[in-house]
């Protein structure tokens, strides 16, 4: 198949309701990330943010579990539109227990934020994995971030103004409906244009995650780049929390400031997105995958020199663009060529356990860094990951 054969029915189903479902559920996180992180801000401090991430990285290793049994026997994107479902009756339940004043409830509500996302994106691009030839995903692919990001920077623009017009709290009731119409699109998707789940004569187990990484060594590979440039991104979050706590204490305004951020990152991550296409096509993955640490620690490096919030923004704003746009399509494309197996059960196990889990180790090193009365050293930590993840990125392209 080539680029110039038409569509067919059923890719043009999946073209659309992918590209559908990825700007609803971007759209959700990019109002429910900006209002969680200012109110586990405004009632825990920065300095809290290492401890929640050693409880999502707990967390990630039960999802990953229950997510492996059920991948290998239902319909990734029916699972997509029940994950959705759940997670909006999740959060309601989270909400009502804020406005009773029940004990936890920013906890709970930081630990739903960062489980549910990396749940409906990893089911999202493994059903895209599965379903799109490698000739068309390097297009294909640019599209869907660009939706993502869409979605994402109309989240984005609108937390803020909910925030000031009612409260952070309540704006986080904007997230529920999104999920919902999210929930239906995977029913429905999976109705018109799904495809059969393989039928194994037993559940995988988490066992079955780690058997089918320790006979791939791609999957190692993939493992320990992810884990290494989650861990960069996660020491810039962290200054960027420390910086915007600082520089605006009121909640509400804060919630604005973030969304703001975000919104920025979502028009570079687009600016990106639709060159991701023609880049991939005339650079080719392997350059493409070495040149993001080099540019992200340029940027670093910037905040290094020039130690002020607008140089931290600025870092943070390059980290998550690069990650959602050149980063993802490109490492994406690397599961096309892998078995049914390493691309589900495998790349569920790869991707969410090593985003998620490389929050607890950026914990652990902050803590590590806190004991030691030595918390100036994260910046110089960061560049370190950067120039660990372009060694692991050489290794990576010479084992292709």
């Amino acid at each position: 198949m080539t680029e110039a054969t038409p569509l067919s029915r059923i890719e043009r189903i999946r073209l659309v309701g992918l590209a559908a479902l990825i700007f609803v559920i971007l759209a959700s996180y990019a109002i429910a990330r900006p209002a969680t992180e200012s109110l586990f801000l405004g009632a825990h401090g920065a300095q809290s943010l290492p401890w929640a991430w050693l409880m999502v990285g707990a967390g990630s290793l039960v999802v990953v579990t229950i997510y492996n049994r059920w991948s290998a026997t239902t319909d990734l994107v029916r699972i997509f539109g029940v994950v959705s479902g759940l997670s909006a009756a999740l959060l309601v339940g989270i909400l009502l227990g804020l406005q009773a004043g029940l004990p936890g409830m920013t906890w709970a509500l930081y630990l739903w934020k960062d489980l549910y996302i990396v749940v409906l994106i990893e089911i999202f691009w493994s059903f895209a994995n599965s379903t799109v030839p490698e000739d068309r995903a390097k297009w294909w692919y640019g599209l869907f971030c660009v939706l993502g990001s869409l979605g994402g920077m109309a989240g984005n623009l609108g937390v803020g103004w909910l925030a000031q017009a009612t409260s952070t709290e309540q704006s986080l009731w904007a997230v529920v409906p999104l999920l919902a119409v999210g929930g239906a699109g995977g029913i429905g998707l999976a109705r018109w244009a799904g495809v059969e789940a393989a039928g194994p004569k037993k559940k995988p187990s988490l066992s079955d995650g780690f058997v089918v990484l320790k006979n791939s060594r791609a999957l190692w590979l993939l493992m320990a780049l992810i884990a290494t440039t989650q861990v960069a991104i996660t020491l810039v979050d962290y200054q960027f929390s420390i910086a915007i706590e600082q520089h605006f204490p009121d909640a509400d305004v804060r919630t604005a400031m973030i969304g703001q951020v975000y919104a920025a990152i979502d028009l570079a991550s687009i600016s990106l997105q639709l060159a991701t296409g023609p880049i991939l096509r005339l650079i080719g993955v392997p350059l493409v995958l070495l040149a993001i640490p080099g540019l992200l620690g340029a940027a670093v490096a910037g905040y290094a020199l020039i130690p002020r919030y607008a140089a931290i923004a600025a870092a943070k704003v390059a980290s998550k663009a690069f990650d959602y746009s050149l980063f993802r399509a490109a490492k994406e494309i690397l599961y096309i060529p892998l078995s049914h197996t390493e691309r589900t059960q495998g790349k569920a196990f790869v991707d969410m356990m090593s985003y998620r889990m490389a929050k607890g180790a950026t914990s652990l090193m902050l803590l590590g860094l806190v004991a030691l009365q030595r918390p100036d050293l994260t910046l110089w930590l960061t560049l370190a990951c950067i120039g660990l993840w372009g060694w692991i990125t050489l290794k990576l392209n010479n084992s292709r």
